[in-house]
């Protein structure tokens, strides 16, 4: 099966999948009371919450890019949006794209470009590991369901999650910090692992991890370091806080811990979006929510999955809509999208 194939099919069924499990045992009728149900004035903070966490995102990747080149804020918005609206392709094409219209736009190699939102991405998985030993720790009651007998059992696979995140970023930060301080050291690590591809292929690596060192000198810049960690955790506390208008929306804020299910529903949409990365996180998100308010706070199930749907369409439908703007804004045609996905 062709690799495009491949990844539209996977995501597919896990799309279908995730729908089926969100939607199981959900009457339309008590559907449609619901979202008919929603205070949607309450929609408006939450729409600015999100456009705030854009400008943030924005403004921390201004200082990933600037070991590179000194890059405006003003001037990343426009990649930031069309690559997050990209992401509403398969296989988290958006990332790649985002790439390759910073290389383009402002003449930088491709492999420095996506370096500087791989390290982004390190950024978020060490304040999303804080947030897991945080309310493992602190608030251990939060995973615990409280309809007994209770299907939805995450707190293990949260904590396997976690496990599995620090790994990974354990061995992420070691190896930048080789390829900053020791590189010599690094390079011939990466020349063990690729003495058995040709020639040509060892070529084009070590072009890649050397383009990808320069997008890691964010590690050098200690005032970059340290406003890139703060705006961070900014980010993420934005994401949190998007939830309470949101339960105010639905009435169902007076009958949950507010603070712990926010963290909570930013932890599971978390999760259960990076195991099954469907295009545009249709599905994942959804069921994500039921198994956070209705598997764990016992929220009619109805509620819960209407509670998915509208914030799943409030935050991928103001990115798609901003994206577009952008698109449209500096001429950005589907087939540079598509070029830029190929070319990643």
């Amino acid at each position: 099966m062709h690799k495009k194939s491949l990844h539209l099919f996977i995501g597919l069924v896990i799309i279908v999948l995730s729908l089926y499990y969100a939607f199981k045992g959900v009457k339309l009728s008590e559907l449609s009371h619901a979202l008919m149900s929603v205070q949607y004035v309450y929609l408006v903070p939450a729409t600015a919450l999100i456009v705030i966490s854009y400008v943030l995102r924005a403004m921390r990747w201004r200082y990933l890019v600037r070991p590179i080149k000194d890059v405006k804020t003003s001037a990343l918005i426009s990649p930031l949006m069309v690559g997050f609206m990209s992401n509403m392709l398969p296989a988290r094409a958006g990332e790649f794209i985002r790439a390759f219209l910073l290389s383009k736009k402002e003449r930088i190699s491709f492999s420095s470009s996506f370096a500087t939102i791989f390290i982004e991405r390190l950024f978020d998985l060490i304040v999303l590991l804080f947030l897991i030993i945080w309310v493992l720790l602190f608030m251990p009651e939060a995973f615990s369901p409280k309809n007994q007998g209770s299907e939805y059992m995450i707190i293990d696979k949260i904590k396997i999650f976690g496990v599995f995140i620090f790994l990974l970023c354990l061995f992420i930060i070691l190896f930048s910090a080789l390829l900053q301080f020791k590189n010599h050291w690094a390079m011939n690590l990466v020349g063990i692992c690729v003495k058995p591809l040709p020639q040509k292929w060892k070529e084009k690596i070590y072009e890649l991890v050397n383009s990808f060192t320069e997008g890691l000198n964010i590690i050098r810049d200690r005032n970059g370091f340290i406003a890139t960690v703060f705006l961070s955790f900014l980010i993420w506390a934005t994401f949190v806080i998007i939830y309470y208008p949101l339960l105010l929306a639905f009435g169902i804020a007076s009958e949950l811990p507010v603070v712990s299910a926010s963290l909570v529903l930013t932890l599971a949409v978390s999760v259960f979006i990076t195991l099954a990365p469907t295009p545009g996180f249709l599905g994942s998100y959804h069921l994500a929510c039921v198994v956070a308010l209705h598997g764990i706070y016992g929220i009619q199930k109805a509620v819960a999955l209407s509670y998915g749907i509208v914030a799943w369409l409030l935050a991928m439908g103001l990115t798609v809509v901003i994206g577009l703007i952008f698109a449209i804004k500096d001429h950005v045609s589907f087939g540079e999208l598509s070029a830029g996905k190929e070319q990643a």
